[in-house]
């Protein structure tokens, strides 16, 4: 999850391209965070989703001028900070005020290396497709509609707020859901790897590989993610949207529940397929 300007968005950090000169760092906390605080921190980033970015709050704390104060929208830094913080652990002096070199200064902090790859000379020149630019740019297709709406909106998580406070704006809501695109962007990777969601083709594809390792690999790295609760977020999206409907009932409610189930039901799905190919071809 960073902060950019297209706002709070995830991205696949193995498909991003740096240039030499670019200086490139992994930051981790020094002692090993508990499943409690991992789980806010993790929390407080994705229900930033879609907040705006603000230059004008980035260009303030580099320049070290501490007039005003910062708002609810984010950049890089201050998103790491402000998450960190909503467990409760404290990165820097004051998290709504936060430069990328404090981060890397942080006594809570440790530098991992190496922190980039080398892109071999067979790689140079190939585009690498991050899947998530097109999920990006729904969303901020959704968040744009419904900002016409309410100008105060920054995050999705301020639209089920609206959603509970203002009944009258479902319609428009739910419409600005279909419209966008955002809840079938899903349909992209079962186009793209069919395979992946049924153990036939999955098999039938694993005969037509030359060579099978990268299958295993995804197979292996599809169970590691489901036994560290990587997509586990999806089945709790599911059940808050349906207490949320039953609470408020909304057709937005319903739109979301019924994404997120199907999110959680196609993830199943590919661990089934991992675990049979696995099962019958890993020696």
């Amino acid at each position: 999850m960073d902060s950019t300007i297209d706002g709070v968005q995830a991205r696949n950090v193995q498909k991003i391209l740096y240039d030499d000169n670019n200086s490139i760092y992994i930051l981790r906390t020094k002692e090993p965070l508990p499943t409690d605080k991992l789980e806010k921190i993790i929390t407080y980033a994705r229900a930033s989703t879609g907040t705006s970015y603000s230059g004008r709050d980035a260009a303030t704390v580099v320049k070290r001028k501490k007039t005003g104060s910062v708002s609810a929208k984010q950049f890089c830094s201050l998103m790491v900070a402000r998450a960190y913080a909503s467990a409760g652990i404290a990165l820097v002096a004051n998290p709504d005020f936060c430069a990328p070199e404090e981060l890397k200064k942080s006594d809570i902090l440790m530098i991992i290396e190496p922190s980039w790859l080398k892109v071999s000379a067979d790689e140079e020149g190939i585009e690498l497709e991050d899947t998530t630019e097109r999920m990006r740019e729904v969303t901020n297709d959704f968040l744009t509609k419904v900002r016409t709406l309410d100008k105060k909106i920054e995050s999705l998580n301020d639209v089920d707020k609206l959603l509970i406070e203002r009944q009258e704006l479902d319609s428009q809501i739910s419409k600005a859901l279909i419209s966008s695109g955002y809840l079938e962007h899903w349909k992209i990777e079962q186009l793209r790897f069919p395979w992946r969601y049924d153990p036939m083709q999955m098999v039938q594809f694993y005969h037509s590989l030359t060579d099978k390792g990268p299958l295993f690999e995804y197979c292996r790295d599809t169970l590691r993610d489901h036994e560290v609760g990587t997509f586990v977020h999806w089945e709790a999206n599911a059940k808050g949207y349906s207490q949320m409907n039953k609470a408020y009932p909304r057709k937005s409610f319903q739109l979301l529940e019924k994404l997120y189930l199907t999110l959680n039901f196609n993830h199943y799905r590919r661990v089934k397929s991992a675990k049979i190919l696995l099962r019958v071809y890993e020696t």
